[in-house]
């Protein structure tokens, strides 16, 4: 049985170049196309494709709301994201919200057919140009934090130890003989040294820089 594979971008060209490019492939048949989120989710109502090349910039929703909510109706529709956006921040958002791939516009046909059957297979793929960005983006976040680290206070290292041990705030506070609202300030500041937006962030970041196992 071919892969059902359907299409939704706003831009008919990247449909047709897409079809074109798939038209000749045997085991991969194009079932639907859609140009707007709201024609898309209509559509699955009628019939789920095995693979979704899912533009994220769409006229009526973004990609990764689109994506969000069909993983949660149709989970068993794999979604490959198909846009011009190369930013780290993107797709590491369309990633967490269930795509299988992320593809930029202008790749060639053996890259689109491998992310397709990888997704086909619930595998993980990323265009190849995009694996050393989102590498060398980890490795500046990474060594953003070590030379934060380098900047904290004997106070706040004590502090970011309890927190990755599970302490909560009162339990640092009396720990360190502190006010609970002293320990938060500690808290607040960490985050905004370390650049990392809740407790799970710091969690992180002391475990990428070998604090804890």
């Amino acid at each position: 049985m071919p892969i059902k594979l359907a299409i939704t971008d706003d831009h008919p060209l990247i449909i047709d170049g897409i079809s074109n490019m798939l038209r000749n492939e045997q085991d991969i048949e194009i079932t639907a196309t859609y140009t707007t989120a709201a024609e898309l989710m209509n559509g699955l109502k009628e019939q789920q494709p095995d693979v979704l090349l899912l533009d994220i910039k769409l006229p009526d929703q973004w990609g990764y709301e689109v994506a969000a909510e069909i993983v949660d109706k149709y989970p068993q529709v794999r979604i490959v994201a198909l846009t011009s956006l190369d930013a780290p921040v993107v797709i590491k958002s369309m990633m967490h919200q269930g795509c299988l791939g992320y593809l930029l516009k202008g790749t060639d046909k053996a890259t689109l057919i491998n992310a397709i059957h990888h997704a086909c297979n619930w595998e993980e793929f990323i265009e190849p140009s995009l694996q050393q960005h989102l590498l060398r983006s980890n490795i500046l976040k990474t060594q953003k934090a070590a030379v934060a680290l380098l900047d904290l206070t004997r106070r706040e290292k004590q502090i970011l130890q309890l927190i990755v041990a599970g302490d909560t705030t009162q339990e640092i506070a009396d720990k360190l003989f502190i006010s609970p609202r002293t320990a938060e300030t500690h808290r607040l500041t960490l985050l905004k040294k370390l650049d990392v937006k809740n407790t799970a962030g710091l969690v992180r970041v002391a475990i990428t820089l070998g604090l804890i196992d």
